[in-house]
Order: structure tokens, then C-alpha cells, then sequence
């Protein structure tokens, strides 16, 4: 985690209410991976183009199944668009100093920058900070994708964070999230030198 004043990522994001923060930022997409959603949506957009140009042209075309088939292949186009454009969007703001996504923290709470999340957590309401996973506790969707997931918990609501878009280590970013919540006392430390050698020193571990 990195000690950074907070001026460094508020051109886009608001500022956080303290001026010294340490900051995990997000990672960002692979190119390999986004290239690849570009060319799955253009292939599903092709083959909306060829079903509708042949749709009617010959006995077997005939009726409404190639304009069902149309729309799934649609739908499936528009996934893959939106999560590239979501892609293309993650890699400018993970990229730039000026348009940071990260989470951070200061002696005043928890900050959360990213393209979803645009919100300042005040430690007092800060009831649960949890290393789990997508759907834990969900026996209707046990069988679904578990992703694990750092969570920050208030009484009213609750922000997940996929450990695979941190930059830094993940059992880090707990470990110091989960320290100070469980700590009053030590947060006067944060935003200087100490609590950032004791963060070095856990990463050195």
C-alpha cells in the first residue's frame, strides 16, 4: 500500500476528508483480455447481421425462428460490448494518476474510488470488514461462481471488492482494513510514517 496525499487521485473522484492517505489501487485489465471482449461482441454482432440477412430467403428461414435467434445472439453481443467498454473504462481510471480507482484509508475511515463506488465509510459505522466470497451463505445460488471478495460492511449496506483487481496483496489490504477497524486507538497513526512501516513490515512478512 502506498502513502499518498489525497489531491493525487481527486480530479475526477471526490477528495477524501483526510489529506494523507494509504492507498491500494486497482489493477488494471489485461489488454489481451480486452482486445478479446472487442472481438467476441464485434463476432456476435456479425452473426446478428448474417441471421437477419438471411432470414426469409429459404423454407428453413421462414417464420420468427432466425429473429429469435437474432435477439439471443444480440443479447449476447451486448454482454460482451458492455463488459469491454467496462474494460476500456477500468483501464483509464486504474491507469492515471489523475483518475485514481483504489481503496483507501485514513484516520477518518475507509475510501472506496472505483467505477461503481464513489463513497467515504466513516470508521463508526464500519460494523463488519470480512475476507469471503460471492455468494457465501446463499444456498439457492451455492452452485454459482465464487469469487473472493474483500467486504466492507455498515449497518445498511455493504461494498465488495474482487480481490483479483488489487494491485496490492489481498491478505494485506484485510489484514490492515480489518487491524484498524478492530483498533481505535491505533488510527491516530494513519496517514503517517508509522503505520505505513507497520504496513511495510506485514508486506515484508
Amino acid at each position: 500500500m502506498l502513502l499518498l496525499p489525497a489531491e493525487l487521485f481527486n480530479r475526477t473522484f471526490r477528495r477524501a476528508p483526510d489529506g494523507t492517505v494509504h492507498v491500494a489501487l486497482l489493477r488494471r485489465p489485461p489488454i489481451v483480455l480486452v482486445v478479446a471482449l472487442g472481438v467476441i461482441a464485434v463476432f456476435f454482432g456479425a452473426l446478428v447481421w448474417m441471421v437477419l440477412a438471411q432470414a426469409g430467403t429459404t423454407a428453413a428461414t421462414q417464420g420468427p425462428v432466425p429473429y429469435v435467434i437474432a435477439v439471443v445472439f444480440g443479447l449476447l453481443g451486448l454482454f460482451f460490448l458492455a463488459t469491454f467498454v467496462n474494460a476500456l473504462t477500468a483501464i483509464r481510471s486504474r491507469g492515471s494518476w489523475g483518475n485514481r480507482e483504489c481503496v483507501a484509508l485514513g484516520p477518518t475511515g475507509i475510501f472506496l474510488r472505483m467505477q461503481k463506488a464513489d463513497v467515504d465509510v466513516p470508521w463508526n459505522e464500519v460494523t463488519a470488514v470480512r475476507a469471503t466470497h460471492t455468494n457465501a451463505g446463499n444456498a439457492v445460488r451455492k452452485a454459482r461462481a465464487h469469487v473472493p471478495i474483500l467486504r466492507i460492511e455498515t449497518a445498511h449496506r455493504h461494498w465488495d471488492i474482487a480481490t483479483s483487481v488489487l494491485d496490492a496483496s489481498p491478505n494485506l489490504v484485510y489484514t490492515v482494513l480489518h487491524f484498524y477497524w478492530t483498533h481505535p486507538g491505533a488510527r491516530v497513526e494513519l496517514g503517517t510514517a508509522a503505520a505505513q512501516h507497520r504496513m511495510d513490515a506485514h508486506a515484508a512478512s
